[in-house]
């Protein structure tokens, strides 16, 4: 649970540096719990990519092959970031 608190933080400050992101109609969709599960797994594929040095830095490209085989959409984490913020300013 720890966890889950530290990476929902870490991706509400984030999604606080970049406030240009437009929650997608999928985001939208899912629960609270289910945004969270989504931004753990995108933050996993993250430090799978960083820590085993998969994609070199700037290749969108291959970063993007990475979150597809892992079943998720780069294109969702803007999304996921904003409804983190959301989520993070309801609490507090």
């Amino acid at each position: 649970m720890k966890q889950l608190t530290r990476v929902t933080v870490l991706m509400a400050g984030l999604a606080l540096s970049s406030m240009r992101a437009v929650a997608s109609t999928e985001v939208d969709k899912m629960s609270d719990i289910e945004v969270s599960e989504y931004a753990v797994r995108m933050s996993s594929v993250l430090e799978k990519i960083q820590h085993r040095q998969l994609c070199a830095p700037g290749d969108m490209h291959c970063v993007r092959t990475v979150f597809d085989r892992n079943g998720l959409s780069y294109d969702d984490k803007e999304s996921v970031q904003k409804r983190l913020v959301w989520m993070v300013g309801d609490i507090f």
